[in-house]
């Protein structure tokens, strides 16, 4: 092989792995991606509870006697510590 082909070869080489990890990379979703779609394939509200559930303070993230505040998806998670959004 001449070295002009055997840049080129090495050339596709590595582009193919490249396009593979994106491929693989995207295919991969992430926990708030999986939470998301569990929630609407269960017609929960956007906490993942029930849609008619009803909140002090209108959500349930914030604590009103403490000022804390709460990420989404923790408080999802503690929630359902059986992780249905992986099932």
């Amino acid at each position: 092989m001449t070295t002009k082909k055997i840049i080129i070869v090495a050339g596709l080489i590595i582009l193919m792995a490249v396009i593979g990890f994106a491929i693989l990379k995207e295919g991969k979703l992430s926990k708030e991606q999986l939470i998301e779609a569990w929630i609407l394939e269960n017609n929960l509200n956007q906490y993942g509870d029930p849609k008619e559930t009803v909140y002090t303070g209108g959500t349930p993230l914030f604590n009103e006697m403490t000022g804390e505040s709460i990420d989404k998806y923790d408080y999802i998670s503690r929630n359902h510590p059986d992780r249905p959004w992986l099932k």
